[in-house]
C-alpha cells in the first residue's frame, strides 16, 4: 500500500510495526518497519521512473539497482552489500551460510551453488561475444542474434 501511495506521489510514507497496538515496539521491530518503509519507497521510485528520490537514501533508485546488478554480474559480493537497503543484515544473512572470506569472491550464491548459478551466463556471454566476432568475419552473425544474451556494461 505504501509503495502505491508513493507511486501516486504522496509526500510522506509511514510504516507500522507488527507489534503496533499490541505492545510497544522494540528497536528490532522499528528496524524491520523501517526496512519495509525503505522497500516501499524504493519500489515507488522504480515505478515512477524517476532518477530523483523520495528521501535522500533512495536517491537514484534505478541507478542503485543497476549498480547492484553489475556487482552481482561481476561476482563482487562485498560491493553488492553496499547497495542493499540494509547492508549489515545482508552481510549477516550471507555469512550465516557462507562465512569464510573466500565466499565473498565466489562465482556462485548459496542457493544455486557453483553448478547451477545463473550468473554463469556471464562466461557464456563472453564466449558468445568472441564467437560473434568470428561469425561477423564469416558473414553468419545473424544466427547468433537469437541466442545472444544482453550484457550489463
Amino acid at each position: 500500500m505504501a509503495a502505491m501511495a508513493g507511486w501516486y506521489g504522496t509526500a510522506m510514507l509511514c510504516y507500522v510495526t507488527p507489534k503496533e497496538h499490541l505492545g510497544l515496539p522494540n528497536p528490532e521491530d522499528e528496524r524491520e518497519g523501517l526496512i519495509a518503509y525503505k522497500i516501499a519507497a524504493h519500489a515507488a521510485e522504480i515505478a515512477r521512473y524517476r532518477p530523483g528520490a523520495l528521501v535522500h537514501w533512495c536517491t537514484g533508485a534505478r541507478e542503485r539497482d543497476d549498480k547492484l546488478s553489475r556487482a552481482r554480474y561481476n561476482f563482487d559480493c562485498n560491493k553488492q552489500f553496499e547497495f542493499f537497503l540494509d547492508p549489515g543484515l545482508a552481510k549477516e544473512y550471507h555469512d550465516d551460510t557462507l562465512p569464510a572470506d573466500i565466499y565473498k569472491h565466489a562465482e556462485f550464491c548459496s542457493m544455486c551453488g557453483p553448478k547451477h548459478y545463473p550468473m554463469k551466463t556471464k562466461i557464456m556471454d563472453q564466449d558468445l561475444a568472441g564467437l560473434e566476432d568470428v561469425l561477423k568475419t564469416k558473414g553468419g552473425a545473424s544466427e547468433l542474434a537469437s541466442v545472444k544474451l544482453d550484457k550489463l556494461n
